[in-house]
């Protein structure tokens, strides 16, 4: 899953308004942590993928430290603990919105997310394999989540929210139907982690739209 990973952060954030907690940014890069994790270890040869062209375009091969289920409890744990010292109240809504990314990927995946320390035996209901009906589904997450969202912001922010919105489902279109998967492993990093950037950089250009209390 690529986008609809922020559909949890998008949710998390509106749970928190008013409140202390993770700043919008935050939540949308713990979205992607489990995957930031995962390009980085793959850039060094601990984890990697097999790509492809056609559905599916990404089978993970190795990735113990980042796709299992102990590896999500880790992962939930460890980050939500961090964001609780930074920020006020922000370790549960982190911690889950980490946790999401191992539930919205078990459903587009095809086995290969695996269920204890080593890669077999391996989960996923395999949505990918069929294109049309997985770009749906995340491009229906995010648009959810935004209308959700969108009527418990000021209207500045809400406006920057929407673009947001927009700028999602266009990155899972042109993923999707457009631009080819990379050839190598690093390709895929590269974009992947410029990606992750810039959303949370886009998250804090959101949130800033919010009038001074």
């Amino acid at each position: 899953m690529l986008v609809g990973h922020y559909a949890p952060a998008l949710l998390a954030y509106r749970a928190s308004r008013g409140q202390a907690g993770a700043p919008f940014w935050v939540l949308l890069l713990a979205a992607q942590a489990v995957d930031v994790g995962f390009m980085l270890l793959g850039l060094v040869g601990v984890e990697g993928a097999r790509l492809a062209q056609t559905a599916p375009k990404l089978v993970v091969t190795a990735g113990v430290w980042t796709h299992s289920v102990p590896a999500t409890i880790v992962w939930s744990v460890v980050l939500g603990a961090l964001a609780g010292r930074i920020w006020r109240g922000a370790a549960l809504p982190v911690g889950l919105v980490v946790a999401s990314h191992f539930a919205a990927d078990l459903l587009v995946h095809t086995p290969d997310l695996p269920v204890g320390f080593s890669q077999e035996p391996a989960l996923g209901l395999g949505l990918w394999l069929h294109p049309p009906w997985a770009w749906a589904l995340e491009c229906a997450f995010v648009l959810a989540a935004t209308v959700r969202l969108a009527p418990a912001v000021q209207q500045r922010e809400s406006r920057r929210l929407w673009v947001l919105c927009a700028t999602l489902l266009g990155i899972q279109t042109l993923s999707e139907f457009v631009i080819p998967t990379p050839p190598a492993f690093g390709g895929l990093a590269a974009s992947a982690l410029a990606l992750y950037a810039g959303v949370a950089a886009f998250g804090w250009w959101v949130q800033r739209a919010r009038p001074v209390q």
